[in-house]
């Protein structure tokens, strides 16, 4: 019986549509045919190789012996004129009267047809004869033509050609001049007509369009059958076969024998483009006596017409032989093939599914084998392909459906893997793969928010029925699908919702129109976090299949959350070590701070009071020695008047030294006391301070430290101390130290400028300035010193970095301050500077309690 598959393709209809183009007959003739052709090729293309060397030897040949030629006589004509010439330029020639001379050129002009004019140029120069055909002849004229080429390249080279120039624009002319024999005898210079050398060049004819022409050193035409071309002084040396000419070596220098004969080589002989345009095959010949080149030219289709020829005979063997191998191919072709078509015909029923089919082949040779073997194998698989179809069919369904659920699950997984903490992406993806692969038309996703589950995402659902959903989620009982599973931690099946007596989410199933719903936990650990439902709108339960898969995509929605969920954790515990990092590092600044500020408190308090103690001897001892200076008047009063006078003279300037001793130690107790007081604050509290009186009070202290180190300091000292700048939160002992320290180093720029005494009447001066910014406040320490140079500007604050002589500064002032406002008190500080004229230290403080330490 006949069976013929449905499911055979388009593309198997059209694979044998594509064999049957390529029969074996076409084969077999394309083979034998293009073997003749392959032959008849070599042979006409080296029959063509071979033609068209002759043919263009041959042309070359017959061009070349033209322009050696004619080269050949204009050399010898050039040659006759020197001959001809050459008697004039004898040493004894210069000797005979002027006379003479002159009956001399007019014999040499009756004898040389081609001299228009000769004349005579003593060894200096001047022209002494002159005889022409055209013109009156010229007796010792005196003519100066000693920096002429014709003089002075005869004189160095004995003999000239001077370049082509046309005489009343009509006939060509050249300059020939030859230097007499002996020293400074004089030149000959003749004019000679080219016109010769026209009529040989216009009589040089090649085959039909050929022709000759000349160009001199310069690439210029001298001669050409069209004279327009030679009077309009047409320049050729633009073409390529001029050009590689005269880029070579002169074959002879000017007064050298005329050269002979050269044979056709390819570098005179050459296929090149003609003036006109076109190509042409071209050969040329050098005038060594001139350095003038005649070239003759043919066109290039005329020179290989005996190529052409041979070509066309070529072609027409060609196709007389492919004419008679296509027939004999097909003949032999048609002989071999119609019993493999036979064969071929059954083999192409049996594939179309016609089991029947048996092919009947009776040649005696391998191919009636071949049809035996067709008839066996077509039996066997009639046999097998009963059951097969049904298998197959099956088989292929599963694959698909297989192929379909992967495939799905690799998009969900690209989904995640690229929207690993966009969960609302990847959870959108799940419920329309879900429903979609398990043929549901309605998905939903609940995630457990505390006791209740609410929806996270869904598909296919009415927005009604989501907005609904918002305001009502379920709860973990048996009122529906979701708390079933919640309760059970396994899928539950709902084949009727309207059938099942304890399912009373009946607002749900009346917006979303569901019959059977289906649904799955999402566990983690064992524990569900949330329900993935799927619904269909008939009676029609899910299968196991279509349980797992659901389940499988239940397991990734769990992944995805779980990724959220870990990357949350993860960004929080990192916030708060990055914050406790960072606390830990403000707690270890603070602490070294306060350490070294607290050295610095005990040795200042150590200090203040060892000079505390000579301090009060000094000050006790001025006010007893005062009460004595009163205790002792009411005897000076019983002196005698001259002792008297002396002795109250001693009593007033004694009283005066006292009450300056009083004054100036009051003063240093004042000093003493403060430093006392800011050695007993703590360093790690701050409190508000008037910041002017804690600046006066630095500029002051640091003024009075100055000069008791050196005897003679003196400095201006300017303060423009805002009114409104009020109280202001700081740490008052470590602050007086930023500023006592940028004040000494104001005093010690200001004072070198000074010593440097460079400028006159520079005075030094410091300035101390607050301003109120708000919030925050401004303090200014300005001094007219050396200033600071960049390449130390960007090392100040570095530790133990200085730049006073050793033994005058620790290099830790300047990194201390930094560290004081910056780290402790939060603010800036900042340096504005100019080398040779200022340095203005500037810091910027919170007003109120913010300022904590980094």
């Amino acid at each position: 019986m006949a069976l013929a598959p449905s499911h055979r393709s388009a593309s198997q209809e059209r694979e044998r549509s594509a064999r049957r183009r390529f029969p074996l007959t076409v084969k077999l003739a394309a083979a034998l045919v293009g073997l003749v052709v392959l032959v008849l090729l070599v042979n006409g293309a080296i029959n063509m190789w071979l033609s068209y060397g002759e043919a263009k030897s041959a042309a070359l040949g017959v061009q070349q012996e033209k322009a050696q030629a004619a080269a050949q006589r204009v050399g010898e004509f050039i040659g006759e004129i020197e001959n001809q010439m050459g008697w004039t330029t004898r040493l004894e020639w210069s000797r005979v009267p002027l006379e003479q001379q002159r009956y001399d050129f007019t014999r040499l002009l009756r004898q040389v047809p081609a001299l228009t004019e000769v004349s005579y140029l003593d060894g200096k120069g001047k022209e002494q004869l002159k005889v022409s055909r055209l013109e009156p002849d010229v007796i010792a004229s005196g003519r100066d033509f000693s920096s002429d080429p014709r003089f002075t390249k005869a004189v160095t080279g004995k003999i000239w050609f001077g370049p082509v120039y046309f005489r009343r624009g009509s006939e060509p002319y050249m300059t020939v001049a030859i230097s007499h024999a002996g020293h400074d005898s004089g030149v000959t210079v003749a004019e000679v007509n080219l016109k010769l050398i026209w009529d040989v060049i216009t009589n040089i004819r090649v085959g039909q369009k050929g022709y000759a022409y000349v160009v001199d050193e310069k690439g210029r035409l001298v001669a050409h059958p069209d004279l327009s071309l030679v009077l309009r002084d047409t320049d050729f040396s633009h073409l390529p076969q001029v050009k590689q000419s005269l880029e070579k070596p002169s074959l002879a220098a000017p007064g050298s024998p005329p050269a002979r004969s050269a044979t056709p080589s390819p570098e005179n002989a050459e296929i090149a483009t003609a003036y006109e345009g076109g190509s042409v095959l071209t050969a040329q010949a050098e005038i060594p006596r001139l350095n003038w080149h005649v070239f003759v030219q043919l066109p290039l289709a005329e020179a290989l017409a005996p190529v052409y020829a041979s070509l066309i005979q070529t072609l027409a063997l060609l196709g007389l032989g492919l004419l008679l191998a296509l027939v004999a191919g097909s003949y032999l072709a048609r002989r071999l093939v119609v019993p493999i078509r036979r064969l071929q015909e059954g083999a192409e029923r049996l594939g179309g599914g016609d089991l029947t089919q048996r092919i009947d082949i009776h040649t005696a040779d391998e191919i009636e084998t071949l049809a035996d073997r067709f008839n066996q194998m077509a039996g066997r698989v009639q046999e097998s392909y009963e059951t097969l179809e049904a298998k197959v069919e099956t088989r292929t369904k599963d694959l698909n459906e297989a192929l379909q659920q992967q495939t799905a699950t690799a998009e969900v997984l690209k989904v995640i893997s690229r929207s690993t903490f966009d969960l609302q992406t990847v959870l959108d993806t799940l419920v329309v793969s879900a429903a979609k692969l398990c043929e549901a038309e309605k998905a939903a996703i609940m995630q457990r928010d505390g006791p209740i589950y609410r929806w996270v995402a869904h598909y296919g659902f009415p927005n009604e029925l989501a907005h609904y959903a918002l305001t009502h989620p379920f709860a973990a009982n048996a009122s529906s699908t979701t708390g079933r599973v919640a309760l059970e931690g396994k899928p539950v099946q709902i084949a009727d919702v309207l059938a099942d007596p304890n399912y009373t989410a009946l607002e749900y199933q009346r917006l979303g129109k569901f019959r059977t719903i289906l649904g799955v936990p999402l566990l983690r650990e064992g524990a569900p976090i949330g329900v993935f439902v799927l619904t269909r709108d008939k009676v029609r339960p899910f299968n196991e299949r279509q349980i797992d898969l659901l389940q499988t995509f239940a397991d990734q929605a769990v992944i995805a959350i779980e990724n959220v969920r870990l990357f949350e954790e993860t960004q929080t515990r990192t916030k708060e070590l990055a914050t406790s990092i960072e606390d830990l590092r403000a707690a270890q600044n603070r602490l070294i701070q306060s350490e070294k500020l607290a050295s610095l408190g005990q040795l200042t308090a150590g200090i203040a009071h060892e000079i505390k103690n000579p301090l009060n001897f000094i000050n006790n001892f001025a006010a007893l020695s005062r009460e004595l200076i009163e205790e002792l008047k009411p005897l000076v009063l019983t002196a005698e008047p001259k002792e008297k006078e002396e002795i109250e003279e001693l009593t007033r300037l004694l009283e005066s030294n006292l009450e300056k001793v009083m004054q100036h130690g009051k003063r240093a107790d004042s000093i003493v006391k403060n430093m006392l007081l800011h050695s007993r604050e703590s360093s790690g509290e701050h409190r508000p301070v008037d910041l002017n009186a804690l600046v006066e009070e630095s500029v002051n202290l640091a003024y009075h430290g100055a000069r008791a180190e050196k005897p003679g300091f003196n400095i201006n000292l300017m303060k423009k101390l805002d009114p409104q700048l009020g109280d202001v939160d700081v740490y008052p002992q470590e602050f007086t130290r930023v500023l006592l320290n940028l004040i000494s180093n104001g005093f010690y720029a200001a004072i070198k400028r000074k010593s440097q005494g460079e400028e006159d009447g520079f005075e030094p001066t410091l300035t101390a300035s607050t301003h109120s910014l708000g919030d925050k406040v401004e303090i200014r320490i300005r001094d007219n010193g050396t200033g600071i140079p960049e390449e130390v500007k960007a090392k100040m604050f570095n530790p133990f970095f200085t730049t006073k002589p050793a033994g005058e500064g620790t290099g830790l002032g300047l990194s201390l301050s930094y560290d004081i406002v910056v780290k402790q008190h939060g603010g800036t500080i900042e340096v504005d500077t100019k080398p040779g004229e200022f340095t203005e230290f500037i810091i910027v403080l919170p007003r109120g309690n913010s300022a904590t330490p980094t």
